[in-house]
């Protein structure tokens, strides 16, 4: 009976400590770029395709880091309107074939090779 009070009182103990002992995981917002007045070490991840830098030399979580939210959004060029035809098509099945006058087309040639006597 002692052995089970010492067991459990030890656990009791070891689940309150836990929590004190464990560093706190906190969110880290990436910086862009190492500041000029850093102090200590800096790392970086790659997290949206780009180079999340943050103070620490502990690798951390890609989960624990973020973009600013008021971080200035990413210039995109501003596309050209695009501009939509508004010239009348013709209907493929009204085109009509018409034959050229020609003496250099095949027509002229293939008859040309043929000589009647």
């Amino acid at each position: 009976m002692k052995g089970q009070v010492q067991k459990i009182l030890f656990a009791v103990v070891m689940a309150a400590l836990l929590p004190v002992s464990a560093p706190a995981a906190q969110v880290r917002e990436c910086s862009a770029a190492v500041p000029a007045n850093q102090s200590g070490h800096w790392s970086w991840r790659l997290i949206d395709g780009r180079k999340c830098w943050y103070a620490g030399k502990t690798v951390i979580s890609k989960s624990l880091l973020r973009w600013p939210a008021a971080a200035p959004a990413q210039a995109e060029p501003e596309a050209a309107p695009v501009s939509i035809a508004t010239d009348k098509r013709s209907e493929p099945l009204d085109a009509q074939a018409r034959m050229l006058e020609d003496d250099n087309s095949f027509e002229s040639r293939w008859r040309s090779r043929v000589t009647i006597e």
